[in-house]
């Protein structure tokens, strides 16, 4: 994909982020917003439908795919597999400008919470877990969990837009991001891959539950 093709593909899935669940969000309205073409908005709709990311109805416009709770579960057990090995692999890696980093995101995770910024949250999240990928300087780790942290996006947007009630869960993790950091610096790979595991899958459980709760998740579906 080209890097305009990108930089477009990153603005749509904000804009579209952005519009909630508005009806009516249509391909001619989306090259009308940015101004530009339809044909590279067609080609990045596209490359998102075939990823999964978004569905077209007819009624209902282009909209974000509903995941069901299997597909979830899914989800956060592959991330909890990837950063686990990343982390195992990578602490070696870790630097202590690396840990003053982390410390200060936590820091700044907690500030966000406190003010109920959900999306300043979940951007701090991520910048707390994608460096726990980037220890590892595995490329493909990195490139794979990207896209699954799209996908977790997608779906916790709609949680913070409906259920108020998950504002209270910002950070109660038992396995939180300042204790997976004492792990990491114990320099034991066995320690700091079960903490960001157990994270990782608390998440998991917690989130399925806050999204059934919600309803704006297709019903179960594991057999």
């Amino acid at each position: 994909m080209k890097t305009k093709t990108k930089e477009l593909r990153e603005k749509i899935i904000e804009y579209l982020m952005n519009s909630g669940d508005n009806k009516g969000i249509t391909e001619e309205a989306i090259a009308s917003y940015f101004k530009v073409s339809r044909t590279p908005v067609r080609e990045v709709l596209k490359h998102l439908e075939h990823e999964g990311i978004i569905q077209t109805k007819r009624k209902a416009g282009i909209t974000f795919k509903k995941f069901n709770e299997k597909e979830i579960k899914e989800m956060y057990d592959l991330r909890a597999l990837l950063e686990g090995f990343a982390i195992r692999e990578g602490i070696k890696n870790v630097t202590e400008k690396d840990i003053r980093e982390l410390k200060e995101w936590v820091k700044m995770f907690h500030m966000a919470g406190e003010k109920h910024d959900m999306r300043k949250v979940e951007e701090l999240d991520r910048l707390f877990h994608t460096k726990i990928i980037e220890f590892s300087n595995n490329r493909y780790l990195i490139s794979m969990v990207k896209r699954l942290n799209l996908f977790t996006k997608v779906f916790k947007v709609k949680i913070y837009k409906k259920n108020k009630f998950y504002y209270k869960g910002y950070d109660i993790n038992p396995y939180s991001h300042t204790k997976i950091i004492k792990a990491i610096t114990t320099g034991n790979p066995d320690i700091a891959e079960g903490f960001v595991k157990n994270h990782i899958l608390w998440a998991r459980d917690n989130i399925i539950k806050n999204l059934m709760k919600g309803s704006d998740v297709k019903e179960k579906n594991i057999k």
